[in-house]
């Protein structure tokens, strides 16, 4: 069976870097959304700034994204109702960061091992991803977050 948990992305901090290299970040947990463009999660604000002073400049976006953490056997065939992106390419692989449109709501999509992948998106867009994974024929199991209780009612 399928499950969709949604949930806060937390500290998610957007990094745009000149240079484009992401040593700076060191440890750091992280995905490339872009050529010079990275997502940080947690980053500590005093360190990331030392580490940004000539390189480049960083804002927090998480608070305006939702990430839906799809895991199953279905993920891929979930990601591709009303999607225009082929999940089950065999390049898409743990590590993978892709970017397309899944209805008509703009994704990140990162995918986190074999059985399981996190879906970022606007918070706005959340009811409408809801009704669209719920409608689907293989309809999965969904969950929220409490601090998601904004969004509306999911049953």
């Amino acid at each position: 069976m399928t499950s969709v948990h949604l949930g806060p992305t937390g500290n998610l901090v957007v990094v745009d870097l000149w240079s484009g290299e992401d040593s700076l970040f060191g440890d750091l947990a992280r995905i490339r959304v872009e050529p010079r463009r990275w997502w940080l999660f947690d980053p500590d604000p005093a360190l990331l700034a030392e580490r940004l002073v000539e390189h480049g400049a960083a804002a927090p976006i998480g608070g305006g994204l939702v990430r839906a953490t799809i895991t199953g056997p279905c993920w891929r065939a979930l990601l591709m109702v009303a999607g225009l992106f082929d999940a089950e390419d065999p390049g898409f692989t743990t590590g993978s960061i892709a970017s397309t449109i899944i209805h008509h709501v703009t994704v990140r999509i990162a995918v986190t091992s074999e059985a399981s992948c996190d879906v970022y998106f606007a918070a706005s867009f959340a009811p409408t991803l809801i009704a669209l994974w719920t409608a689907a024929s293989d309809a999965p199991t969904l969950t929220m977050a409490p601090e998601l209780g904004l969004l509306g009612d999911t049953t």
